[in-house]
């Protein structure tokens, strides 16, 4: 009984000792491996590349270089950077019921104009460990409609 005690104890001891945040991901890698920061006249800044604790929000600011118009939300994702791979982070769905208004559109971002905006990471019920990551975000134009999107990576020390 005594040497199943101590086995116990030792295996509670090393488990607690890892005190080494996880985070999951989707199981395979992103397809598009390598997102710029600038495409089609849209780009992104972060107003922080480096945390020395897990960010609870992250500063960016979107730049509208066009003439035209696109459509911006509040929505962004994050993706970790694990063996030369950049994996999406994944977080309950209870994120977008809680924030409907927690999507990639809603609010337009004018020709030539620049908007600033604040992504809470804290909202995802999430905590970033030591690691490199990158903030994705994706605007949408209508006519004719497509996608931009545009990154900018970020590390947590």
């Amino acid at each position: 009984m005594k040497k199943w005690l101590f086995l116990v104890s030792t295996l509670f001891l090393l488990a607690s000792c890892g005190n080494e945040q996880s985070i999951t991901t989707l199981v395979d890698p992103v397809p598009n491996q390598v997102i710029p920061s600038e495409s089609e006249g849209i780009s992104l800044k972060l107003l922080q590349h480096e945390f020395a604790e897990p960010p609870t929000h992250i500063e960016t600011k979107v730049i509208n270089a066009n003439a035209d118009a696109f459509e911006i939300g509040p929505f962004y994702h994050i993706e970790v950077l694990k063996d030369d791979l950049w994996y999406i982070l994944t977080y309950s769905d209870a994120v977008f019921l809680r924030d409907p208004q927690f999507r990639d559109g809603g609010m337009v971002l004018e020709g030539h104009q620049e908007i600033q905006q604040t992504f809470s990471v804290e909202k995802l019920g999430i905590s970033l460990p030591v690691g490199t990551y990158r903030l994705v975000k994706t605007v949408l134009q209508h006519d004719p409609y497509h996608e931009v999107t545009v990154a900018v990576p970020f590390t947590v020390q």
